[in-house]
């Protein structure tokens, strides 16, 4: 017995490294409103771009300004207490500090007006039904991995070069 603990016992701590670092590493993100995706984009029926304003010209989707959100809510709607941080944001001047809940390595070169606009790639091949949830996702819907990309790449029968999205 005493052999074979510290065998075990090393065993289960290099297993634990494996599969530790062979997830991808993705905290939870934790929105400071509550925002309800499905309640803007299907119920309203709301394109992606009326809130993520710079996906259709930059790399960069862009995440909704207090006074994008004010285009609807500067009036109560509801008496729901996220809507009326969107108004609290606005009477201190100070913008809604959404985290990214999507993120490539620094590595990576991504671009949503390459993919959105040039090659018309809906936004749910990479975010999923995003626009179902009620609730801000803690983790990417879809986890923006290379073999995801790669995939899509081939499937669209476009450019598997690392240097196309490598830098």
């Amino acid at each position: 017995m005493k052999t074979i603990l510290p065998f075990l016992i090393g065993f289960i701590l290099a297993f634990g490294a494996v599969v530790a670092i062979s997830q991808p590493w993705n905290p939870a993100v934790y929105q400071p409103i509550a925002f309800n995706h499905k309640k803007h984009a299907v119920e309203q029926d709301l394109p992606c771009n009326f809130c993520h304003e710079y996906v259709e010209e930059a790399y960069f989707a862009g995440l909704p300004s207090v006074e994008i959100c004010l285009n609807c809510h500067d009036s109560p709607i509801t008496d729901s207490p996220e809507e009326e941080k969107i108004r609290q944001h606005a009477q201190r001047g100070a913008e809604i500090r959404w985290k990214k809940v999507y993120r490539v390595p620094d590595h990576v070169y991504f671009s949503h007006r390459r993919h959105v606009t040039i090659a018309g790639i809906a936004c749910t091949r990479c975010h999923g039904a995003i626009a179902e949830s009620e609730r801000p996702p803690v983790r990417p819907v879809i986890f923006p991995s290379m073999e995801n990309c790669i995939n899509c790449h081939r499937q669209r029968k476009v450019t598997t070069n690392c240097n196309a999205c490598h830098k």
